[in-house]
Order: structure tokens, then C-alpha cells, then sequence
């Protein structure tokens, strides 16, 4: 059975289910099935020790090979997980697996991307404290809030992780802010045609918090919610949608939440500017 040979890794909030959307649309392109994204193979035992999330994850390799089953004639099977940006221990594991598989990371704004990854986690129900107060806390290692929202945020030493195993010419780096012409720089990076009446304007992860037990559910049950979404028609998903969800408030980034941000993160941005003119 064909191993999976394209590897969508994050970061983390800065536009990969965007990337992904796109490219699952792409004829060369197939992403598993159920779930079609956060698969989470490579970092289970990660996840399961130091993060708060609590995501479908496939546990064995048979497992993991048979929800691409159906990719054939394709020229990429695909994974797209972004826990596996987030641990250093996953680029070795993704190398024994596939040492000629190609890697795609996608950024944005270092600061923007760590608080976007709070405001995420606030919906969710996961954080319960203000922004600053988990910023402050920055050197304990075990809080798992800080590796989410700091090391998600350094490019530079993520990137690093992954060119210890893979040559350059296999791992691709896009910005979200540059999205319209990186598209052009990935389909020349993968070897295949570009997708034509492109529409990159859509949107993936909407603003907005559950509020009731089935919607949180459903929220932090990937797996299940995918299921669901295949079989239920469109319109009954959308009054679903409209029935157990509503808008989340407005958060702002307070200035002295910006000002540890560019702190924690100036050094290893400035270390990521230099080495990717992007």
C-alpha cells in the first residue's frame, strides 16, 4: 500500500485549512478520509502527554494507510496535521516513514498567529484566563498553553527541526499575507497544474462558540463531526449550524500582551526574515 508523500504541517492558525481547502480540490491531490484533516498519527503520544486538546487520533499504522485507500491514480497522498509543527520529536518520525516526502509550512505574523491561537482556544473552551496571564507564565515548560501559543510562533526553530532531516528542496515555506502568488510558488513546488478560477476569499474557520452540549461536542470531536457532515444534506447542517452556535465576542490585543509577544518572538523572527526572503 502507497505511503502518503505530501505532509501539510502548520503553523498552527495561520491559514492552513485554507491551504488545505485548496488543495483538496486539486485532481493530483487526495487528503485522507475521516478525518480528512488533523489526522494526528505521527503525534499521538505527543498530544496524549502534553496537550489539552482532545482530537480523533489514529493510533496504528494499518489505520493510519487505509483512510487513504481511496487516493488512486494520484500523484499525492496527503496529510495535513499541524501538531506536527509543533513538536520536535515529529520530523524524525515523518523522515523514517517517507524520507522523499515533501513538506509544506505556511506562516503569518508571528504575534497575529499567537493570538489567534488563544482566541481558538477561548471558543473551545480551553483557556479560561485572559491572554496576558498565560503570557506571563513563559518560562514553565509544562504548561502546555505557553507551547501552543509561544513555540507555535517560532518559525525560525520549527523550520529547523524539519531541515535536520529533509533537504531544502523538499519542504516549501509560504505566507498567508502573501497567499495569492505563494499558491503559483507551491503548484511549481509540488510539479502540478495550477488549479484554474482559483478563489482564495473563502472562509474556513468561522468566528464563533458552541452553546450547548452537542455543539461542543461536535466541536472537539473531529472525527464524529466529519461523519455527521457526510451524511446529513447541507441545508440541515446549516440550520444546525445557525440553531447551536452564535458569534464570539470581540477580543482585542491588550499592548502589553503585544509587547511580551514581540519579546519572546523577536529574536527567532528576525532569524526566520534572514534565512526565508519570502
Amino acid at each position: 500500500m502507497r505511503k502518503p508523500n505530501l505532509f501539510l504541517v502548520g503553523a498552527p492558525k495561520a491559514g492552513t485549512s485554507l491551504l488545505w481547502a485548496i488543495l483538496k480540490e486539486h485532481k493530483d491531490i487526495f487528503f485522507s478520509r475521516n478525518p480528512e484533516k488533523e489526522m494526528n498519527y505521527f503525534s499521538f503520544n505527543e498530544l496524549s502527554d502534553n496537550s489539552y486538546y482532545k482530537d480523533y487520533k489514529i493510533k496504528n499504522e494499518k489505520e493510519y494507510l487505509n483512510a487513504f485507500k481511496k487516493g488512486k491514480n494520484v500523484r499525492y497522498l496527503a496529510d495535513g496535521s499541524v501538531s506536527y509543527f509543533s513538536y520536535g520529536s515529529i520530523p524524525k518520525k515523518l523522515y523514517k516513514f517517507n524520507s522523499e516526502a515533501k513538506i509544506i509550512i505556511i506562516v503569518r505574523d508571528p504575534i497575529l498567529r499567537a493570538f489567534s491561537h488563544y482566541k481558538m482556544d477561548k471558543r473551545m473552551g480551553y483557556a479560561t484566563k485572559p491572554f496576558y496571564e498565560y503570557l506571563v507564565n513563559k518560562n514553565n515548560k509544562y504548561d502546555p498553553f505557553i507551547h501552543q501559543y509561544i513555540e507555535n510562533s517560532l518559525y525560525y526553530k520549527q523550520i529547523h527541526n524539519f531541515l535536520e532531516y529533509f533537504k531544502s528542496e523538499q519542504v516549501l515555506v509560504i505566507r498567508l499575507e502573501n497567499i495569492e502568488k505563494d499558491i503559483y510558488r507551491l503548484f511549481n513546488f509540488l510539479e502540478i497544474e495550477p488549479i484554474k478560477n482559483l478563489n482564495n476569499d473563502r472562509v474556513i474557520n468561522p468566528n464563533k462558540v458552541p452553546i450547548n452540549i452537542i455543539s461542543r461536542t461536535l466541536q472537539h470531536n473531529r472525527y464524529l463531526a466529519t461523519v455527521l457532515k457526510k451524511i446529513i444534506p447541507k441545508r440541515v447542517v446549516r440550520f444546525l449550524d445557525f440553531l447551536f452556535y452564535k458569534k464570539a465576542a470581540k477580543i482585542e490585543l491588550a499592548s502589553k500582551e503585544r509587547f511580551l509577544l514581540e519579546k519572546y518572538l523577536e529574536e527567532d523572527y528576525k532569524n526566520f526574515n534572514k534565512k526565508y526572503d519570502i
